[in-house]
């Protein structure tokens, strides 16, 4: 080779941009001349094949981050560590470019100026991720976007050229996102995302405008929890609807203490020595409450001294139990036990003849006594008998003709849910008007008869056998001569009557003999779950022969209507103050004390306002428990004395109720049952409270109107309100 040749080679190689080294190469086309010539070579491709390797990686490490913290986000360290590498790259892919457009002859040097910096990018890109797995465990801040696929898609030749004009080439577009100027601090940053925020700002000025806005916010929310109005605390009190175990979480008195450490202690004590009444009975709740009396515990309630017994819960107490009480107590005269389900026939019996001073009974759930031993047990009793109340038991006609024949002194009488009283048992309490009635009662007063010529009554007791006597008693009295047999008398001492919620149908015109008999007597009368009794019965009955009622109790008497109800109170009303001043009829009622209409479903609210303007004065105790089809908040403000009457109807309407009357309320309310009445809220009691001062217990079960905002003062308590249930 000579030497032209030589220079030729030479100059060949230096503008391949090869060395003395590497003179050497292969066949090349005229398109591999142009791509060195304009700088697209092996090291440009090497460039672009770790770009989509990095590309690769992040897409991987977004897809681990996103399965192990369910979030799209990443924290702001990996954001601001994500921003300064693409900064980083950005800027020296912009000079790579201005380099590669004076030096695109020279390919093995920038081949590996790029192959390091690509190794960089990529192993902060890396470092990046990691930072984001860790920081990923946190929950993203709102009002961050991250960093998706689609930050790194391509663009078009116009976006190109845009993005160009606004500092970014080719390379920088493939890694996504664009040069923004802060608009607070002025310093340029890379935006990333598609959406467009509605402030351009820096990552550091976005976390001071953000702590800004928070703060504003505390300060907000502070303002509105002061405004409102705070909710009651909640007492941590331990209630039951009949006061039962009820205490104050305040310091209890000494003898509360005292009264908790023997119920506690029960089975060490020997004797309660010279205790109080009050605190007697109330030791009896709590052992009878925690399930504890029995004829252990029994021998401390019991004593000769004893006058009166009252026992909660008897259902451990056996007939030597019953025996022991009989035999222990022989000078009680009150008599008042609960759950008395083993009780014999025997035992009551017992009673009769035992207990001489014997004149107040009342027993629960004596189920196992027969009619025949109550007939046995009145007729013993006789006169003495002055108050009577059972529940829960098997009384039918036998012994409801030998109470009302033997007992005439009753002044109280309770026969409440008793499965064999029926409608015959009733209409004993009035006048017999049918032959079988009449020979039926007749031979009772023949029984009678014979008790009362027999000075020593062994004829009344009728010997040991409960059954043996009711018949010798029965076939003696048959032999009496019909001349000589008295009359029938009504109980003419008797002013509390209770027949509630009889399991049997009572008919309408057996209730109004029995009001027409009794009524002008009566001071109390219940007769709930007469569900047969109709308007008659309130308006005829009950309107013309009781005017010295104090207590009423109708309760699910559906059949009576509103207008029955409204029209009943208005006529009382009205009869009160026709007779003022007249002395015939100074023992009338000034107004009911007592009124029970609950489950009435159909009253409007005519009725609640006639009721108080006819007992306002008076009234202490009301129960209206679901009385809410037709009652409107209306009908309780009348006991806040504001009466609302709807106007007169002008062409074909009528306008809202108007307030035409106020009166002073029921100002001696205690007590009263808005239960599922939907028409309690806040606002009604608030105004109902502000008349009945002496209001000390609502039952609200049911009202959702009611909350923890509802109006209170000392002594009021709610029972059944859901803010303090739930």
């Amino acid at each position: 080779m000579d030497f032209n040749d030589r220079a030729r080679s030479g100059r060949s190689n230096q503008r391949a941009g090869g060395t003395s080294a590497n003179r050497i190469r292969g066949p090349h086309s005229a398109l591999t001349d142009y791509l060195n010539e304009i700088g697209v070579s092996d090291h440009f491709r090497n460039r672009r094949r770790n770009e989509q390797q990095v590309e690769q990686g992040v897409q991987a490490n977004n897809q681990e981050a996103t399965q192990a913290t369910s979030s799209t986000t990443l924290t702001e360290a990996a954001t601001t560590a994500q921003a300064d590498t693409a900064d980083a790259a950005l800027a020296a892919d912009l000079q790579e470019e201005e380099q590669g457009e004076v030096h695109a002859e020279s390919s093995t040097a920038p081949m590996r100026t790029r192959s390091r910096r690509a190794a960089a990018a990529a192993s902060s890109v890396i470092a990046v991720s990691a930072v984001a797995k860790k920081g990923g465990k946190k929950k993203a801040k709102k009002g961050k976007h991250s960093d998706g696929d689609s930050d790194f898609c391509g663009s078009d030749s116009n976006e190109d050229e845009i993005n160009q004009r606004g500092g970014l080439n080719r390379s920088s577009a493939r890694k996504g996102g664009r040069m923004k100027e802060c608009e607070i601090c002025g310093k340029r940053f890379l935006l990333r995302g598609e959406q467009t925020p509605d402030r351009f700002l820096c990552a550091m000025c976005r976390r001071s405008v953000d702590k800004t806005f928070k703060e504003q916010a505390e300060v907000a929310k502070r303002a509105r929890t002061t405004t409102a109005p705070k909710a009651a605390k909640r007492r941590r009190t331990k209630k039951t609807e009949g006061g039962l175990l009820e205490y104050d979480p305040g310091l209890p008195t000494l003898q509360d203490l005292c009264v908790r450490a023997i119920a506690k202690h029960l089975d060490q004590v020997d004797s309660f020595g010279d205790i109080s009444t009050q605190s007697l009975h109330k030791l009896c709740r709590i052992i009878c409450k925690m399930r504890l009396l029995d004829e252990q515990t029994l021998r401390l309630f019991l004593g000769p001294e004893k006058t009166s017994v009252t026992l909660y819960d008897c259902t451990k107490i056996t007939d030597s139990g019953m025996q022991r009480l009989i035999e222990q107590c022989p000078n009680v005269t009150s008599l008042d036990l609960e759950y008395c389900g083993r009780m014999s026939s025997q035992n009551l019996l017992d009673m009769a003849r035992n207990l001489t001073q014997l004149k107040y009974v009342r027993l629960d759930g004596a189920f196992v006594v027969s009619d025949k031993a109550w007939a046995m047990f009145f007729r013993t009793m006789g006169e003495r008998l002055q108050s009577f109340k059972i529940k829960y038991t098997g009384f039918g006609p036998g012994a409801m003709r030998a109470l009302v024949t033997h007992c005439t002194a009753l002044h109280e009488l309770q026969v409440s849910e008793c499965i064999d009283f029926d409608d015959s048992c009733l209409a004993m309490l009035a006048a017999p008007i049918t032959d079988h009635e009449e020979v039926q009662q007749e031979l009772e007063r023949a029984i009678k008869l014979l008790s009362v010529r027999s000075k020593k009554g062994k004829m009344a007791a009728g010997g040991y056998d409960d059954a043996d006597g009711y018949m010798l008693a029965e076939d003696a009295a048959r032999s009496v001569a019909s001349c000589d047999i008295p009359s029938w008398q009504p109980l003419s001492k008797l002013e509390r009557l209770n027949l509630s919620r009889p399991y049997k149908p009572m008919s309408n015109q057996t209730a109004m003999r029995v009001v027409e008999t009794l009524g002008s007597q009566l001071c109390v009368l219940d007769f709930a779950g007469f569900k047969d009794i109709e308007d008659d019965f309130l308006l005829q009955a009950l309107d013309k022969n009781c005017g010295r009622l104090q207590e009423l109790h109708l309760s699910e008497c559906n059949s009576i209507s509103s207008d029955a109800f409204a029209e009943f109170f208005a006529r009382q009303r009205h009869k009160r103050a026709t007779s003022a001043g007249h002395a015939a009829d100074g023992k009338r009622s000034n107004g009911l004390t007592r009124v029970g209409l609950d489950k009435c479903y159909m009253l409007t609210d005519l009725v609640i306002q006639e009721l108080v303007l006819y007992s306002g004065a008076t009234l202490r105790w009301l129960n209206l428990n679901s009385v809410d089809d037709n009652l409107t908040m209306h009908g309780l403000l009348a006991l806040a004395g504001k009466i609302y009457r709807p106007p007169p109807e002008q062409d074909g309407h009528r306008g809202g109720p108007e307030l035409v009357d106020e009166t002073s309320g029921c100002v001696l309310l205690e007590e009263i049952d808005l239960s599922w009445v939907h028409c309690a809220s806040d606002t009604v009691l608030d105004m109902v409270l502000s008349k009945c001062t002496k209001l000390a217990q609502i039952k609200t079960y049911g009202c959702s109107d009611v909350t923890a905002f509802a109006p209170t003062r000392p002594g009021l308590v709610y029972i059944g309100r859901e803010c303090d249930t739930l």
